[in-house]
């Protein structure tokens, strides 16, 4: 993934010009900068973005058009030369035995994947395809897009934009800063901006927030927080040739340390503990070679942070629980995001999974099958959902703290 070259900063033309596709994910972009900024998408810059890679033959947006938030954005879109594509939205209801809440789901990734790799087999004479979302689900469109000769530019929010999608892009244009900024860099001093001890400070206090909130602390993610952070951040600025060398040179200089962990480069703060890797487990280490002292599983010394391991496991057993209530199953991945979204532990996605994978291992979880409806294969397969084992003597000391505390 690259930013873009300094003929595009410009905004001057490419010397030959090639034939551009346009691809909205509206309701992506829109909730992104809505949720954020309480502002909504410039179409006429987005146009403008993408004219700079080359002509644009072909503009659509995806939505429900009937839907009340989006009802006045076709007009718009017609007059800044983007067609608007209707995809509609179903509400249903669960049919588990456990009764969810009503759910809303529409189909614009699949209608906008097949749209375009469409576009891509029936038009050769189109170069490059610029995909405005932040939804990692386009990682297929954007492999089977570049297999096939394009280019592939990703638009998208700094904060929210998935950082596997940016890694898998030619080019990443962050919306906030490239397309349309709500401060004007026009007349503004960048000293700060270019400034290279400024640029350490900044990803010192980024690592801090990461440590704080369990965000993803891989290579590719730090970089967006930059980007988020400093409007005209390029690590080519300061003469590196990729974040990578960047991330080393703070390294050097003893402002963070970095692993390859689970096949990804890593960052952490000096003081931080190198999280168990997943795959180092599931490989066949045993738990309790990870711990010693302390607990009945062996989590106190696996996860050496501010409060011992066993205590993070009680706390991680509770969430569960109150999410078993009002779920009608738990898949791995479902648990793991919903402690890393929540907060609830200091600790990093990764490690949420490392400690969930030694749970099972431990008997905490039973496991099952469940039957699924798979839009992205269009069909049904099996997964493996969980529950908790409520005769488990750790699931029973955290039920009966959670019902104590919810007494009193």
């Amino acid at each position: 993934m690259h930013n873009l070259d300094s003929r595009v900063r410009s905004g001057t033309q490419f010397l030959h010009q090639n034939d551009v596709a346009l691809y909205i994910d509206w309701e992506n972009i829109k909730y992104s900068l809505w949720n954020k900024d309480s502002r909504v998408p410039n179409a006429t810059a987005l146009k403008e973005a993408a004219s700079k890679f080359g002509r644009v033959v072909v503009a659509r947006a995806y939505a429900n058009w009937q839907e009340h938030q989006h009802q006045l954005d076709p007009n718009d879109l017609y007059s800044a030369g983007i067609e608007p594509i209707y995809v509609p939205t179903r509400t249903y209801t669960s049919t588990d035995a456990v009764k969810t809440n009503n759910r809303r789901k529409n189909s614009v990734d699949v209608k906008l994947t097949v749209d375009a790799v469409d576009f891509c087999l029936s038009n050769p004479n189109i170069h490059t395809f610029v995909l405005v979302t932040g939804d990692g689900d386009f990682i297929h469109l954007v492999n089977a897009l570049r297999s096939r000769g394009r280019e592939v530019v990703v638009i998208g929010c700094s904060w929210s934009t998935s950082w596997q999608l940016t890694s898998m892009a030619d080019y990443f244009i962050p919306y906030d800063i490239e397309v349309d900024p709500i401060y004007d860099k026009v007349g503004e001093d960048n000293t700060e901006d270019v400034d290279l001890e400024h640029a350490f400070k900044t990803l010192v206090e980024i690592m801090h927030d990461i440590r704080r909130r369990g965000e993803p602390n891989v290579f590719a993610q730090i970089r967006l927080l930059m980007l988020s952070r400093m409007r005209n951040f390029d690590e080519r600025h300061y003469g590196f040739s990729n974040f990578r060398e960047f991330m080393k040179e703070a390294e050097r200089r003893g402002l963070i340390k970095t692993y390859n962990v689970g096949l990804i480069d890593r960052a952490y703060l000096p003081d931080e503990q190198l999280e168990v890797d997943v795959h180092t487990h599931m490989k066949g280490i045993p738990s309790n070679e990870l711990s010693a002292s302390g607990a009945n599983t062996g989590y106190a010394s696996s996860y050496p942070y501010k409060e011992d391991g066993r205590s993070m496991l009680i706390k991680l057993i509770r969430f569960i629980s109150e999410l078993e209530r009002n779920s009608p199953y738990m898949s791995f991945n479902f648990m793991v995001e919903n402690a890393a979204n929540n907060g609830i532990l200091p600790i990093s996605v990764s490690e949420i999974a490392t400690m969930l994978n030694i749970a099972i291992d431990d008997g905490i979880f039973k496991r099952e099958t469940k039957t699924i409806y798979s839009k992205a294969t269009n069909d049904y397969r099996e997964i493996s959902v969980f529950h908790l084992n409520r005769s488990h003597p750790l699931v029973i000391e955290a039920t009966e703290e959670d019902m104590v505390s919810s007494e009193s």
